[in-house]
Protein backbone atom coordinates (compact mmCIF):
# COMPACT_ATOMS: atom_id res chain seq x y z
CA UNK A 1 0.00 0.00 0.00
CA UNK A 2 1.53 3.24 -1.18
CA UNK A 3 3.14 5.47 1.55
CA UNK A 4 0.76 8.75 2.45
CA UNK A 5 2.72 11.87 2.12
CA UNK A 6 2.08 12.98 5.62
CA UNK A 7 2.93 9.52 7.10
CA UNK A 8 5.78 8.87 9.38
CA UNK A 9 7.77 5.46 8.66
CA UNK A 10 8.92 4.48 11.86
CA UNK A 11 11.72 1.78 12.79
CA UNK A 12 11.56 -0.11 15.36
CA UNK A 13 13.28 -3.47 16.96
CA UNK A 14 16.13 -4.12 19.06
CA UNK A 15 19.84 -3.20 19.38
CA UNK A 16 21.94 -4.10 16.36
CA UNK A 17 18.52 -4.70 13.78
CA UNK A 18 19.69 -1.71 11.80
CA UNK A 19 17.42 0.81 12.61
CA UNK A 20 19.76 4.04 12.54
CA UNK A 21 21.35 2.72 9.46
CA UNK A 22 18.65 1.64 7.78
CA UNK A 23 16.65 4.69 8.17
CA UNK A 24 19.89 6.57 6.91
CA UNK A 25 19.01 5.50 3.01
CA UNK A 26 15.40 4.67 3.65
CA UNK A 27 15.36 8.62 4.35
CA UNK A 28 17.33 9.24 1.03
CA UNK A 29 15.15 6.97 -1.25
CA UNK A 30 11.78 8.73 0.45
CA UNK A 31 13.35 11.92 0.25
CA UNK A 32 12.30 12.55 3.74
CA UNK A 33 13.83 14.24 6.86
CA UNK A 34 15.50 11.52 9.08
CA UNK A 35 15.04 11.88 12.92
CA UNK A 36 17.10 9.58 15.08
CA UNK A 37 15.16 9.61 18.33
CA UNK A 38 18.64 8.18 20.39
CA UNK A 39 20.38 11.44 18.47
CA UNK A 40 17.44 13.62 19.11
CA UNK A 41 17.56 12.73 23.40
CA UNK A 42 21.59 13.06 23.32
CA UNK A 43 21.20 16.59 21.54
CA UNK A 44 18.49 17.33 24.40
CA UNK A 45 20.27 15.81 27.26
CA UNK A 46 23.72 17.00 26.10
CA UNK A 47 25.11 13.91 27.06
CA UNK A 48 25.64 10.48 25.17
CA UNK A 49 22.34 7.80 26.32
CA UNK A 50 25.16 6.08 28.20
CA UNK A 51 25.73 9.10 30.38
CA UNK A 52 22.29 10.00 30.48
CA UNK A 53 21.87 5.94 31.47
CA UNK A 54 24.69 6.47 34.25
CA UNK A 55 23.83 9.83 35.54
CA UNK A 56 19.95 9.85 35.77
CA UNK A 57 19.15 6.58 35.40
CA UNK A 58 16.44 4.66 32.27
CA UNK A 59 13.73 6.70 33.66
CA UNK A 60 15.07 10.05 32.78
CA UNK A 61 16.15 8.60 29.31
CA UNK A 62 12.48 7.05 28.99
CA UNK A 63 10.72 10.31 29.73
CA UNK A 64 13.18 12.38 27.27
CA UNK A 65 12.16 9.57 24.88
CA UNK A 66 8.42 10.22 25.03
CA UNK A 67 8.38 13.65 24.85
CA UNK A 68 10.92 13.07 21.54
CA UNK A 69 8.52 10.37 20.24
CA UNK A 70 5.08 11.96 20.61
CA UNK A 71 6.29 15.00 19.22
CA UNK A 72 6.86 13.53 15.66
CA UNK A 73 4.22 13.66 12.41
CA UNK A 74 4.39 14.27 8.73
CA UNK A 75 6.76 12.89 6.26
CA UNK A 76 9.70 11.61 8.28
CA UNK A 77 11.91 8.32 8.56
CA UNK A 78 12.46 7.44 11.98
CA UNK A 79 15.32 5.79 13.42
CA UNK A 80 13.66 4.88 16.99
CA UNK A 81 15.15 3.47 20.06
CA UNK A 82 15.42 -0.06 20.81
CA UNK A 83 12.16 0.49 23.98
CA UNK A 84 10.55 3.47 22.51
CA UNK A 85 7.81 1.64 20.51
CA UNK A 86 7.35 -0.27 23.77
CA UNK A 87 6.00 2.61 25.47
CA UNK A 88 2.05 2.17 25.08
CA UNK A 89 1.71 5.91 24.51
CA UNK A 90 4.51 6.30 21.91
CA UNK A 91 2.98 3.34 20.38
CA UNK A 92 -0.49 4.68 19.97
CA UNK A 93 0.83 7.84 18.67
CA UNK A 94 3.39 6.27 15.85
CA UNK A 95 0.45 3.56 14.90
CA UNK A 96 -2.18 7.26 14.13
CA UNK A 97 0.36 9.52 12.09
CA UNK A 98 2.10 6.59 10.57
CA UNK A 99 3.40 3.16 9.60
CA UNK A 100 5.57 1.60 11.74
CA UNK A 101 7.93 -1.15 10.58
CA UNK A 102 9.90 -3.69 12.58
CA UNK A 103 13.38 -4.82 11.89
CA UNK A 104 13.51 -8.29 13.09
CA UNK A 105 16.74 -9.76 14.27
CA UNK A 106 18.03 -12.56 15.86
CA UNK A 107 20.63 -12.95 18.91
CA UNK A 108 23.56 -13.88 17.34
CA UNK A 109 23.17 -11.55 13.96
CA UNK A 110 22.62 -8.61 16.68
CA UNK A 111 25.50 -9.60 18.94
CA UNK A 112 28.02 -9.80 15.59
CA UNK A 113 26.59 -5.69 14.33
CA UNK A 114 26.96 -4.56 17.57
CA UNK A 115 30.54 -5.91 18.32
CA UNK A 116 30.14 -6.57 21.84
CA UNK A 117 27.15 -3.83 22.96
CA UNK A 118 29.28 -0.69 21.33
CA UNK A 119 28.54 1.31 24.57
CA UNK A 120 24.54 0.20 25.10
CA UNK A 121 23.91 0.30 28.20
CA UNK A 122 21.18 -2.57 28.22
CA UNK A 123 22.87 -4.38 25.77
CA UNK A 124 24.16 -7.38 28.35
CA UNK A 125 20.05 -7.65 28.76
CA UNK A 126 19.47 -8.14 25.16
CA UNK A 127 17.99 -11.68 24.94
CA UNK A 128 15.61 -10.68 28.42
CA UNK A 129 14.65 -7.28 26.49
CA UNK A 130 13.56 -9.27 23.36
CA UNK A 131 11.47 -11.59 25.43
CA UNK A 132 9.56 -8.56 26.76
CA UNK A 133 9.69 -6.55 23.74
CA UNK A 134 8.53 -9.04 20.90
CA UNK A 135 4.83 -9.16 21.13
CA UNK A 136 4.96 -5.30 21.38
CA UNK A 137 6.86 -5.15 18.65
CA UNK A 138 4.23 -7.30 16.99
CA UNK A 139 2.08 -4.54 16.81
CA UNK A 140 3.87 -2.99 14.28
CA UNK A 141 2.59 -2.93 10.05
CA UNK A 142 5.15 -4.41 9.03
CA UNK A 143 7.68 -6.93 10.27
CA UNK A 144 10.96 -7.44 7.78
CA UNK A 145 13.71 -9.78 8.67
CA UNK A 146 17.01 -8.47 8.87
CA UNK A 147 19.72 -11.50 9.13
CA UNK A 148 22.02 -11.69 6.48
CA UNK A 149 20.72 -8.60 4.40
CA UNK A 150 22.60 -5.13 4.32
CA UNK A 151 21.15 -2.31 5.78
CA UNK A 152 21.29 -0.72 1.86
CA UNK A 153 19.41 -4.34 0.64
CA UNK A 154 16.36 -3.63 3.51
CA UNK A 155 15.75 0.24 2.32
CA UNK A 156 15.65 -0.88 -0.77
CA UNK A 157 12.86 -3.41 -0.14
CA UNK A 158 11.00 -1.09 2.78
CA UNK A 159 10.94 1.92 -0.09
CA UNK A 160 9.55 -0.50 -2.84
CA UNK A 161 6.40 -2.05 -0.30
CA UNK A 162 6.35 1.80 0.87
CA UNK A 163 5.85 2.76 -3.14
CA UNK A 164 8.69 4.88 -3.32
CA UNK A 165 11.54 3.67 -5.52
CA UNK A 166 13.51 0.60 -5.22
Amino acid sequence: MPLGSAETVALAGMMGSGKSTVARELSRLLGRRLVDTDAEVERRARRPVAALFAERGEPAFRALEREVVRGLAGPLVVALGGGAFCDPGNAEHLIRVGRVIFLDVSAGEAARRMGGGGGRPLARRWEELLRARLPLYRRASLTVPVDGTSADAVARRLAALLGGPA
